[in-house]
C-alpha cells in the first residue's frame, strides 16, 4: 500500500469512473482516517500493515472530510478529536447527518482517555472511542468488528426489506400461504433478538474497557451476562497466575453444578482450544469439573493474544417440552460470541493492571518504589496540612549490608533484601507507605503520626528485626539490625524534600553513633524562622 492517499487524487479517480451506491472503490475494508497530523497517519498505517483486507485512506484537512467520504464510500472512519481547524465533535456530527455517512461507524481517537470527553462522543454520534495510539491488535479488532457490523446492519436492513415485501406478498395471495408467513415472522424476531443480543455485548465490552480492576469487571460481567445468554447458572472462571488452577470469579443461578476451582485439564473446552457442549448430562464427554445435573453443559475458552485466560461455563435449560432440542446449540453460539467479545476487553484489562503494578512496585522486594513514594509523601503533606495533622519519615538502613554480600554472595543480599522487604511490610498499616528508598535502604511514611508514635513504632521494629531468621542455600544469615532515622511534618520540615532530607541524615547519625539504633532528626533553618 502507499504511504497516504491524497484526497485530490481519489476524487479525481470517482469523478472519471462513478461508484454505485454500496459498493467501495477498493477490495477490502476501506477506512478513512481524519486527522490534521501526517505523522499520525504514518503510525496508524503501521499498525495495519499487519491487515491487508483493510485499506487506509487519509485525508489531513477535515474540510474535505465530508468530500472525500461521499467518493471512497468508507466501511470505517478514523477521527480525531482535537483538529485545529474543525471540532471533532463537530465533525461526528456532520457525518451524521450526511446521508452516505449517516449509518458509517465512527472511531474517535484522543489523546486522553477521559470519561467526560468519551461521552460527549457517544452522544454526537460516535460508534467507539480509543485513546491514541491504540494496540495494534485492539485497533484491527475494533475496525474489524465495527465493518463487520456495519456489513451486518445493511444485510439486516435488506432482509428486513425483503421479508416485510414477502410478508405483503403472502397475506394478497391467499391464507394457504399463512404457515410460510409465520415461519418468514419467526426468523425476523429471531434477527431481532440476535441484533438485541449483540448489541448489549458490544456495551458489555464498552463498560469492560472503562472498569479499572479486574475485580469491578468481574462485579459487571456477574450482572451483564445472564441477560444476555439467558442460562440458569453459569460462571466465568480464571486462569489464576500459577496456570495451575481455573478458579470461578462471577456466578450467577441459584445452583451451580460445576466446581468453583479446578486443574484446567478437568475441562475439555480448555483441553481442545474450542467451545465444548454436552447436552446429555450422562455423557462420557462431559468436564470433569462438572458434577451430576438433569441437564448439559457449556464450556467457552476464553483467550486472547496467544493466551489462554479462563472458561466461560453455562449450564443449558433443563429439557422440557418448551425447550426446543436446538437451544443448547443456540446458546453455544451466543456463549461462544460472548466469549469472544469479552476475552480481549479481560486481556487488555489484565496488561493495564500488571503495568500499573510494574510502574510502582519494587520487582526485588515487592514493596513500592522511591517514584511512588515521592508522590505519596507530596500527596500526604498536602492532607496533613488541610487536616492540621503530622506525617512522620522513617529511613531505615540495614546495618553491614556489604559484610552479608562478602560473606554470602549478592544472592544471598537478595534473598535478604526480599525477606526484610516481607518483614516490612507485614508491619506497616493500611494507611501507611512503606518502600524501598535504593540499595538497601527502606522508607516509611507514617501517615498522620506524630513524632513520639514513630519512635515507638522504629524500637518495635528494631525489637522484632532482632527475632528474624533468614536463611540462604542452607544456612542462616546471622543478626540482622537496622540502623533507623526520624523526621516528621511539620516539626522538622515543611517539604517533602526536607522531610527526607533531615530523615536520612538522622540515619546517617545513627550509623556514625555505632548503628543498630534510632535517632531523630534536626529542624531545618528554615522551619525554625516559619515557627519563629
Amino acid at each position: 500500500m502507499p504511504l497516504l492517499d491524497e484526497p485530490e487524487d481519489t476524487v479525481s479517480k470517482s469523478q472519471r469512473q462513478p461508484i454505485e451506491s454500496g459498493a467501495q472503490p477498493d477490495q477490502g475494508t476501506a477506512v478513512l482516517l481524519v486527522d490534521d497530523q501526517a505523522t499520525i497517519a504514518k503510525a496508524v498505517r503501521m499498525l495495519l500493515a499487519d491487515a491487508p483486507d483493510i485499506n487506509l485512506h487519509y485525508c489531513p484537512d477535515p474540510a474535505d472530510a465530508l468530500k472525500t467520504a461521499n467518493v471512497i464510500r468508507p466501511s470505517v472512519i478514523l477521527q480525531d478529536l482535537v483538529m485545529p481547524s474543525v471540532d471533532g465533535l463537530d465533525l461526528v456530527e456532520r457525518f451524521r447527518t450526511n446521508p452516505l455517512t449517516a449509518e458509517t461507524p465512527i472511531i474517535v481517537l484522543s489523546s486522553e482517555e477521559n470519561p467526560q470527553v468519551k461521552s460527549r462522543a457517544f452522544s454526537a454520534g460516535a460508534n467507539d472511542y480509543l485513546v491514541k495510539l491504540p494496540d495494534k491488535t485492539e485497533l484491527i479488532a475494533r475496525i474489524q468488528y465495527h465493518s463487520k457490523a456495519c456489513l451486518n446492519r445493511i444485510q439486516r436492513d435488506e432482509a428486513f426489506k425483503n421479508l416485510r415485501e414477502g410478508q405483503q406478498q403472502l397475506l394478497s395471495i391467499n391464507g394457504k400461504l399463512e404457515a410460510a408467513y409465520e415461519k418468514l415472522d419467526v426468523a425476523l424476531r429471531e434477527t431481532e433478538r440476535h441484533a438485541k443480543e449483540s448489541l448489549k455485548l458490544t456495551e458489555l465490552v464498552d463498560v469492560l474497557q472503562s472498569c479499572h480492576t479486574m475485580r469491578e469487571a468481574y462485579d459487571i460481567s456477574k450482572s451483564v451476562l445472564p441477560t444476555i445468554l439467558s442460562s440458569p447458572s453459569g460462571a466465568l472462571c480464571m486462569t489464576g497466575s500459577s496456570r495451575n488452577i481455573v478458579e470461578a470469579v462471577a456466578t450467577w443461578g441459584d445452583v451451580l453444578a460445576a466446581a468453583k476451582a479446578f486443574p484446567p485439564d478437568n475441562c475439555w473446552a480448555l483441553r481442545r482450544g474450542k467451545p465444548h457442549i454436552v447436552k446429555d448430562p450422562d455423557s462420557p464427554l462431559r468436564c470433569a469439573h462438572v458434577g451430576r445435573s438433569s441437564a448439559g453443559h457449556i464450556c467457552i475458552p476464553l483467550a486472547a493474544q496467544g493466551e489462554t485466560l479462563g472458561v466461560l461455563y453455562l449450564e443449558c435449560p433443563v429439557p422440557s417440552p418448551s425447550v426446543d432440542e436446538r437451544e443448547a446449540e443456540a446458546l453455544g453460539c451466543r456463549a461462544t460470541a460472548a466469549g469472544e467479545r469479552i476475552s480481549l476487553a479481560l486481556a487488555n484489562l489484565s496488561l493495564r493492571e500488571v503495568l500499573r503494578h510494574q510502574s510502582i512496585r519494587d520487582p526485588l522486594t515487592g514493596l513500592f518504589n522511591r517514584r511512588y513514594m515521592e508522590e505519596s509523601l507530596e500527596r500526604e503533606l498536602q492532607r496533613a496540612t488541610r487536616n492540621k495533622q503530622s506525617v512522620a519519615v522513617m529511613m531505615l538502613d540495614i546495618d553491614h549490608f556489604k559484610r552479608f554480600n562478602d560473606t554470602f554472595g549478592h544472592q544471598a543480599g537478595d534473598a535478604l533484601l526480599r525477606a526484610l522487604g516481607e518483614f516490612v511490610r507485614q508491619r506497616t498499616r493500611g494507611q501507611d507507605i512503606a518502600c524501598r528508598f535504593g540499595g538497601e535502604e527502606f522508607a516509611i511514611i507514617l501517615s498522620s503520626a506524630s513524632v513520639e508514635a514513630a519512635c515507638k513504632r522504629a524500637e518495635m521494629l528494631c525489637v522484632e528485626l532482632r527475632e528474624l531468621d533468614v536463611q540462604h542455600a542452607g544456612q542462616t544469615l546471622g543478626s540482622i539490625t537496622f540502623s533507623i532515622g526520624i523526621a516528621a511534618f511539620p516539626t522538622h520540615a515543611t517539604t517533602a524534600e526536607d522531610v527526607v532530607r533531615v530523615a536520612d541524615q538522622a540515619l546517617y547519625r545513627a550509623k556514625r553513633e555505632g548503628r543498630n539504633r534510632m535517632v531523630v532528626g534536626e529542624r531545618t533553618k528554615i522551619n525554625e524562622l516559619q515557627n519563629a
